[in-house]
């Protein structure tokens, strides 16, 4: 089965799945409304390959930002307190190779954090910016109006923007 954009979808996407576009087309006067959601997001939501291959990039999008910003702050931790102690008492000033070794491992923690932080707020980017959220949002809006309740969605696809759906 292949989306929108001709790319295969994995087959534990369709597993994704909330509702089939079978069940959407049975609910009564809410062709229209997803007709015009989807207009709004540029995503058809009666197609189900293309409804579980965006489900399928939001779920990484998500999966890869928590990870690789857990990581990057984790890291940052020690790092940090390893640079407050280092410059409190004054060893990172002297110059000695006792000192150099010190700093070594504090200077690695600090850049691998920056690094994997840097990472996680790119994937934020690409999830805000690529439309992948206003596009789940769409996808809340038309279970919403299906009269699903959002207390049944999984949490990776529980509505992060403060708006309730249902």
């Amino acid at each position: 089965m292949s989306g929108a954009d001709g790319t295969a979808v994995p087959a534990e996407a369709l597993g994704l799945l909330q509702v089939t576009a079978a069940r959407l087309a049975a609910v009564p006067g809410l062709a229209d409304q997803v007709r015009a959601i989807g207009d709004g997001t540029g995503i058809d939501y009666r197609s189900d390959p293309e409804v579980a291959a965006m489900l399928h990039r939001h779920r990484r999008l998500l999966g890869r930002m928590n990870a690789y910003g857990a990581c990057g702050g984790l890291l940052l931790a020690p790092g940090a307190v390893g640079a407050w102690f280092l410059i409190d008492t004054g060893r990172a000033t002297s110059g000695t190779v006792v000192d150099l070794v010190l700093l070594a491992p504090v200077a690695l923690l600090l850049a691998l954090s920056v690094c994997l932080l840097a990472r996680a707020l790119r994937f934020r980017h690409v999830w805000l910016r690529g439309g992948t959220r206003d596009q789940v949002n769409g996808y809340l809006q038309v279970l919403s109006a299906a009269g699903l309740p959002h207390h049944g969605l999984p949490a990776w696809l529980k509505p992060v923007t403060g708006k309730r759906w249902r």
